[in-house]
């Protein structure tokens, strides 16, 4: 009776697993030019053969399965679903002339406001060809966990989100200028870290409310405070344990190197950084996630924050990227991974995913190829995640792609706007220009 219980299993099994893989849908993409992100090389006229959420083969000429639907982007150039490694859904700031814009938001935002309008800013970065994003808090208690949840399940569109929850810091958090009694301000938007022991009861906290990763601020800018390197060992000692990173927001050389010696898995911002302590980054395998901008966005923003435009503006902004552009190569330079990540968080007039998506010209501009710049945005920002089923197109992986009208080796800061189509798990989400 069991040998026969056992039969009757195996066969209803496989029948559901040919019925399952006769529904998944098969599609054959043609690719004028396609982005091998592994090797950091363009390739043209490749096929990509994708069935269900996953790709099957890439090459010169795949094979056709029986009922295969084939797209014809032969005028494109194809890359892997962009990575954006350091985003703020939950975040959206408008110039305020009276307080700190991020106090504001967070007072006179609601959670559900916050929530729609970061489902509305997520559905513009796939759109702008950004299917995955590391979403690094400032979104009140565990806001980010929601959106991720909503569109995971499919409620709306939008990348996929690996999510921080609240930022780990010393007291205060980023909210510049709060008085005493507005304290729980800043305690409602970071978790404040009183001590060592405090410090590993705040990881199991956020990994019980949903966080797939740990964000500290080493410093706390615009303030001026430090966790201890003790603090941030306890953090990652605890993080690790139970296979999270941590990456922690660091903009000067001692909150960098506390947190490297400490054994975070990354840096983010650095825009102060030594050669002793990039060496330290390199020897231990720390990656930096440059959030740089654009010379053209650097004037919006000097614009934006300091009303200032012309000469003056021009002079700013080139003084500041004269500072990055050195960082990033020094960087680089010293075989420290870079990460794309755009921090990009303020109403400048032009959509949340394209002004993103800035910042891989900012690195362009510092000096690299597009096919560096590439690999910045998929392969090693996938490494960051711990995810090895995004960042690339090989057999196996995700299929999450975008497909941009024209050649991005050659043109690329014209061709990076024009968006064709974005595929997120075999399925077509969004066609911007079609």
């Amino acid at each position: 009776m069991k040998i026969q219980v056992l039969v009757l299993l195996f066969c209803l099994y496989s029948v559901m697993a040919v019925a399952q893989t006769a529904s998944e849908k098969v599609i054959l993409i043609k690719a004028g030019k396609f982005y091998n992100s592994e090797k950091a090389q363009f390739v043209k006229n490749q096929e990509i053969l994708i069935r269900g959420n996953s790709v099957v083969e890439v090459g010169d000429k795949v094979s056709r399965p029986k009922d295969v639907e084939v797209i014809d982007l032969s005028t494109c150039t194809i890359t892997p679903g962009l990575i954006d490694a350091h985003t703020h859904l939950l975040l959206y700031l408008k110039k305020s002339a009276e307080a700190d814009p991020m106090v504001v938001d967070a007072l006179l935002t609601s959670d559900a406001d916050r929530v729609l309008r970061g489902a509305h800013i997520a559905r513009t970065y796939l759109e702008a060809g950004i299917t995955t994003i590391r979403d690094l808090g400032n979104s009140g208690k565990y806001l980010d966990v929601a959106l991720r949840d909503a569109i995971n399940k499919g409620y709306v569109a939008g990348p996929r989100m690996f999510v921080s929850g609240p930022i780990l810091s010393p007291v205060g958090g980023q909210f510049y200028g709060l008085a005493y009694w507005q304290k729980n301000v800043s305690e409602q938007e970071y978790r404040i870290i009183k001590n060592v022991d405090d410090a590993r009861f705040a990881v199991k906290e956020q990994l019980t409310f949903g966080a797939d990763l740990i964000k500290i601020c080493s410093n706390n800018s615009p303030n001026s405070l430090l966790l201890t390197v003790d603090e941030i060992k306890a953090i990652v000692e605890t993080a690790h344990q139970y296979n999270r990173k941590v990456t922690a927001h660091a903009t000067y050389d001692k909150a960098v190197r506390n947190a490297v010696l400490a054994g975070v898995d990354g840096i983010e911002h650095a825009y102060d950084l030594s050669d002793s302590t990039l060496a330290i980054m390199a020897s231990r395998g720390s990656y930096l996630v440059p959030t740089d901008v654009s010379f053209q966005q650097g004037l919006l923003r000097v614009k934006n924050k300091y009303g200032k435009t012309g000469p003056e503006a021009e002079q700013m902004v080139n003084e500041f990227l004269a500072l990055t552009h050195k960082r990033i190569k020094r960087a680089h330079e010293q075989n420290v991974m870079i990460v794309a990540g755009s921090d990009y968080y303020d109403d400048l007039g032009v959509k949340p995913g394209d002004g993103a998506k800035d910042v891989l010209i900012a690195y362009v501009e510092a000096g690299f190829s597009p096919a560096q710049v590439l690999q910045f945005a998929t392969f090693n920002a996938a490494k960051a995640l711990g995810n090895t089923r995004v960042g690339k197109l090989s057999k196996g992986s995700y299929a999450d792609l975008a497909a941009f009208d024209g050649d991005l080796e050659k043109d690329f800061n014209q061709v990076l706007s024009k968006v064709k189509l974005v595929m997120k798990d075999g399925k077509i989400l969004a066609q911007p220009h079609n």
